[in-house]
């Protein structure tokens, strides 16, 4: 994760259900940096002296993707293979990026804005 829900203009690298076990930490760090970065010329082009952009993770899109992640991640090692460790949940779902390097490279080339709550504020 480097968005969450109901949490105005809060970024993070290498939170939670990201693939910081999988792969180069500096990688998915650099990664996770230049979405986070479109993100904030996002912000920054829609504050003026007047007004604040804010903007989050929907709901639905956090929903959607968290129920797509937990069926991938039933079908890794992790969940299949009688792993016990940190990296799994109460339900034993991995809380980690259960597809490959390449999808995530994917997913971190550019935010999809229609996937996110935008609303503006006083400066």
């Amino acid at each position: 994760s480097v968005v969450m829900p109901y949490m105005p203009n809060f970024f993070m690298l290498n939170g939670p259900n990201g693939p910081v076990g999988n792969f180069s930490l500096i990688d998915i760090a650099e990664l996770q940096w230049g979405y986070i970065a479109q993100l904030i010329n996002v912000v920054r082009e829609g504050t003026n002296a007047d007004t604040r952009l804010f903007l989050y993770p929907s709901r639905q899109a956090t929903e959607d993707f968290d129920a797509t992640r937990v069926e991938a991640a039933k079908k890794t090692i992790w969940y299949t293979g009688g792993c016990q460790s940190w990296y799994l949940d109460a339900e034993g779902i991995p809380a980690s990026w259960p597809w490959n390097y390449s999808r995530f490279v994917e997913v971190m080339k550019k935010p999809d804005l229609n996937n996110y709550v935008l609303m503006t504020g006083a400066a």
